[in-house]
């Protein structure tokens, strides 16, 4: 038995991973994303980054799981805004010819969520909604102890779930879905359109979400009415979720939803409660992911050791 290869790919940075299947790192390199780079560069610099690690510890590989920015097909990366020049790019045929292991690839968002419920807030669970709440919206599910990916490997599209066609434009192409009304753009977004109607925030050289919460919890007003109509929408579109799957346990990731206060998830909790049903509520345990900024190489880890040892989780189709 050999270790595994996490490849946790973000628009600034590419984490790299060596791990045990306990979930121990022994390694990790962070690479900065040469986004104007051919793909065939990416896949080369990524390889040569891997054998050297596999080298040092003097171990075999036994799989790779690489957790991808969307939209995918299948393993295949299509046209992204971030990442315009990597189109086209197979994670599984470019990593496989190059490391000769298999290579499973999940979406960023779905991958967090296997990490989580092999190592993090979800360990021990079967049924889970990982929500990621960052500079956008996305979110990840396990179903009866099953991977759920979708036929192509996008499914957890929540940010783009609509809530009112005539809400703020989303440039996914959207008006009111989730990420508009309540991801990190969007706190960020208000704050600076009600910036000189806010105590904390007038004079301030730079608003963000961050700023936008600090002054939540300093009780300014005007803080508190767009933390307050982002964690409503948000409460509200994961009652759509409860009552659909009716998952165990909704963790909450991502840049703010891991370092929001405590106050920030519980406001969550209570808006999903006023709108999902009772019966759905009554089981289901609101936590704060664990992974923290691992989450996203600890994700692809999770991902090549349970799709390497359950050949049967794989959620979504292989090309034919």
């Amino acid at each position: 038995m050999g270790e595994y290869l996490a490849v946790d790919v973000g628009g600034t940075k590419i984490a790299i991973g060596l791990g045990t299947d306990t979930g121990q790192l022994l390694e990790t390199a962070i690479l900065k994303t040469p986004a104007e780079k051919a793909p065939q560069d990416v896949l080369d610099q990524i390889a040569d980054q891997a054998l050297a690690m596999v080298h040092r510890h003097g171990v075999a590989l036994e799989a790779v799981g690489v957790g991808s920015p969307g939209p995918l097909d299948g393993p295949v990366l299509l046209k992204t805004s971030n990442l315009s020049h990597w189109e086209g790019l197979n994670w599984e045929t470019g990593l496989n010819t190059r490391l000769h292991v298999p290579v499973y690839v999940e979406n960023d968002a779905t991958a967090a969520a296997v990490g989580e419920w092999m190592f993090g807030a979800g360990k021990g669970t079967r049924d889970l909604v990982y929500v990621t709440i960052s500079t956008g919206i996305g979110a990840g599910f396990v179903v009866n102890g099953r991977v759920m990916s979708g036929f192509r490997g996008n499914a957890g599209e929540f940010g783009h779930l609509v809530l009112d066609p005539a809400g703020p434009w989303c440039p996914a192409g959207h008006y009111g879905c989730v990420e508009s009304y309540a991801s990190g753009s969007a706190l960020t977004r208000e704050g600076r359109r009600h910036q000189k109607e806010s105590p904390y925030l007038d004079g301030k050289e730079s608003v963000d979400a961050k700023t936008v919460l600090q002054g939540w919890m300093r009780d300014d007003p005007v803080c508190g009415q767009i933390v307050d109509a982002a964690t409503e929408r948000l409460g509200r579109g994961l009652s759509y979720l409860i009552d659909l799957m009716n998952p165990e346990r909704i963790i909450v990731g991502g840049g703010v939803g891991v370092n929001a206060p405590e106050r920030y998830l519980t406001m969550i909790e209570s808006y999903a409660r006023q709108y999902a049903l009772p019966a759905m509520m009554a089981v289901v345990q609101f936590r704060r992911a664990q992974l923290g900024e691992q989450s996203g190489v600890m994700g692809a880890l999770a991902v090549a050791i349970n799709r390497q040892h359950n050949p049967n989780s794989l959620g979504h189709a292989k090309e034919s």
